[in-house]
């Protein structure tokens, strides 16, 4: 009995190891979660009636403001991002010294112009920092969670921000807590 077992012994090995090198191939390679990193390729123009959305504070910036959609996996837009780009805005002002303005924060909406949110900082640029937006944990094609970083070269220095997440009840996104009584 010992021989018959030690001669099959290399073929229960080579199992073993398939079945472990097969479990384990799974768990390595689950696919990733879904990220959607805003950049300029994802921004344009605003259309007349995303123009109208916005309220009488962007009249100043509307020559320099861009909407980026934001696509589920059908390629579908499910949030536009829209901020006045403040690179545009002071590159087109006259004269070698500009004053700083404050710029409107950018507005999260709905593709049928429903506000969804606002972004606690300018993007992608609110000098001299610069924040980068992320997507994530999409459900049903849709985000439920909006990352921020923040690069900034003053004293604060690059960080993570809070980030925005979706409440299904209000429809908006939002930091934890925020709006809650």
């Amino acid at each position: 009995m010992t021989f018959a077992f030690a001669k099959r012994a290399p073929a229960i090995r080579v199992w073993l190891l398939a079945g472990a090198v097969a479990g384990s191939s799974v768990l390595c390679c689950a696919a990733p979660e879904r990220k959607v990193v805003v950049g300029m390729s994802h921004c344009g123009r605003l259309s007349t009636a995303q123009r109208e959305w916005l309220p009488s504070e962007w009249q100043p910036f509307l020559e320099y403001t861009r909407v980026c959609s934001i696509q589920n996996s059908k390629r579908e837009a499910v949030v536009l991002l829209v901020s006045a780009w403040a690179i545009l805005y002071y590159k087109a002002q006259p004269g070698t010294t500009v004053s700083q303005v404050d710029m409107p924060h950018p507005l999260l909406f709905s593709p049928a112009g429903a506000v969804l949110g606002s972004l606690p900082y300018n993007f992608p640029d609110d000098p001299p920092a610069e924040l980068r937006v992320t997507f994530a944990q999409w459900e049903d094609d849709f985000p439920q969670r909006i990352d921020l970083f923040l690069t900034d070269p003053r004293a604060a220095g690059s960080r993570s921000l809070p980030p925005l997440v979706w409440d299904q009840n209000q429809r908006k996104f939002a930091t934890k807590g925020e709006g809650s009584s």
